[in-house]
């Protein structure tokens, strides 16, 4: 056994104690050295607790600099021993001078309206327009003699030759043609009949009114067929050759029309609220300098990817001069306009009857659609919201804990402790000698910016904004920078904050040391 005696616990306490008493005693004297001698907002010798002083509820007491304990009187820290200092509890409100503010470097602007959008740059990949894709296929069965688009990516034009077919149907049908037109020059009864039926055999045989008169006007029987491009475009696919036999209703080219191409975009479900059918995009293709490319939003998919948590969005961009390829990326601007109730500022689209297929095709009247040939139907025509101006608040004045926003407003008026502004005798504002501060718990939409329209059209940034929903007058001044050093005077002194709506000292007494 070991002669040496062991520390009593006794022994052991006055220990912890002391040691916690010097640690208090250091962290409280390095904070006075480094920071201002009224960085914890002391009030001016002499000003009591006067409303007309001190503004709204005001009230003194006396604190120890490391908040863990608040006193009526003024003495010391029973805690850490260190002296009391004098404060004005102005409620939830916090009262700043002049060189406190410099200090803080507290700056504030006015709750105002401005013109605001949000800008969706996303990349996409072009596309060609299924609805200007054509399959040209065999007719009947037969064989095919002669390819005159014998290779992808030549451009055709609608009526060029594509191929020739040798088909001993259609032989077959031209033959029935010519003996029933000679029976027709021989007066035979029911000859005219037995000619409109061999005309309407060759037609449901593929054969166009050009080509059937062409048939009619040859004295000879022909076995071999030229069938043509039924729309012009561009030969994506070649699936035949020459010499091969094919069945009827096999496809042989097929043909696409580039004039117009597809801008297929991934758009995130944050986002979607901000994209409506016929709204411009501005798109960019790295490859194209210079050149300027404008589509519109011609289709929404109806269903969220699960896994990419977004929806595939296509815009329609004319491609008149040929410059975009399908494969291409495009850069996409999506530039959504906001009304002046915060909400989506909207293209119209004109006209009682549309397409149920493409909506964007529209029509004061019945008719078809220029696409697919859809009749119209009556619609209800899409009225659009216009922009407006919207309250908006700038970025850098907004604290947020992810559930819980708040702005800090700056008053130079006193207010009633309902919140009220309070008046003199002539029904004038009581005006502050310094400016007071509160927060605002805020409901702000999505982060916009604020832009300007010069003259000329183009579009001048001002700064990033929120709109505000609601929680904010218009006119109010807000505080736009040094929000958080005020936020954290407001805990320090227990009255309400962003992490703290209800006012109240930290836990555990002692913990800002």
């Amino acid at each position: 056994m070991s002669n040496e005696q062991k520390p009593t616990p006794s022994f052991l306490r006055r220990r912890a104690f002391l040691l916690s008493a010097l640690g208090g005693g250091l962290a409280g004297l390095v904070g006075a050295i480094a920071l201002p001698e009224d960085w914890l907002i002391a009030a001016p010798a002499g000003q009591g607790g006067e409303f007309g002083a001190q503004g709204a509820r005001s009230e003194v007491y006396y604190a120890c600099p490391m908040f863990c304990t608040r006193l009526e009187k003024p003495g010391t820290c029973p805690v850490c021993g260190m002296d009391l200092e004098r404060f004005v509890d102005t409620g939830a409100m916090l009262e700043l001078t002049a060189r406190e503010r410099v200090s803080m470097g507290v700056k504030s602007a006015p709750v105002q309206r401005l013109q605001l959008a949000r800008e969706i740059r996303t990349l996409g990949q072009f596309e060609p327009d299924e609805s200007l894709d054509r399959v040209v296929s065999a007719w009947v069965a037969g064989r095919i003699d002669r390819l005159y688009a014998d290779f992808t990516g030549v451009t055709v034009s609608e009526g060029d030759h594509l191929f020739d077919l040798y088909s001993p149907e259609l032989y077959a049908a031209h033959r029935e043609l010519k003996v029933a037109q000679q029976s027709l020059v021989n007066k035979t009864p029911g000859a005219d009949r037995l000619v409109e039926l061999s005309r309407e055999k060759l037609r449901r045989l593929g054969l166009s009114a050009a080509q059937l008169a062409d048939l009619e006007a040859r004295e000879a029987t022909t076995a071999t067929f030229t069938v043509p491009s039924p729309a012009s475009g561009v030969v994506l696919e070649k699936m035949a050759r020459e010499g091969q036999y094919v069945e009827m209703g096999m496809p042989v080219y097929r043909v696409t029309d580039l004039s117009r191409l597809w801008l297929m975009l991934s758009i995130h479900e944050r986002d979607l609220p901000f994209v409506s059918l016929g709204q411009k995009v501005d798109v960019e293709v790295a490859g194209l300098r210079g050149h300027h490319f404008e589509g519109a939003v011609s289709f929404i998919d109806p269903v969220l990817d699960t896994m990419t948590r977004t929806a595939r969005v296509r815009v329609e961009v004319p491609n008149v001069q040929g410059l975009l390829k399908p494969g291409l990326f495009g850069a996409a601007t999506l530039f959504a306009e906001l009304t002046s109730d915060g909400t989506l500022a909207t293209p119209s689209l004109p006209g009682e009857y549309a397409c149920p297929m493409h909506p964007l095709q529209r029509s004061d009247g019945p008719g078809r659609c220029r696409i697919c040939g859809m009749e119209l139907r009556k619609r209800v025509p899409a009225r659009g919201r216009a922009p407006g101006k919207v309250l908006a608040v700038p970025r850098q004045a907004v604290l947020s804990t992810g559930k819980r926003t708040l702005v800090y407003v700056e008053w130079w008026v006193e207010r009633e402790p309902d919140g009220s502004i309070r008046h003199d005798h002539a029904g004038n504002a009581r005006k502050l000698a310094q400016p007071q501060y509160q927060g605002f718990e805020v409901h702000l939409g999505p982060l916009c910016s604020a832009y300007h329209r010069m003259d000329d059209g183009t579009l001048h940034k001002l700064g990033d904004y929120y709109p505000v929903i609601e929680g904010l007058p218009a006119g109010v001044r807000i505080v736009t920078n040094g929000q958080f050093l005020i936020d954290s005077q407001q805990e320090l002194s227990g009255k309400p904050s962003l992490f703290r709506p209800q006012g109240g000292s930290a836990d555990g007494g002692h913990s800002g040391h």
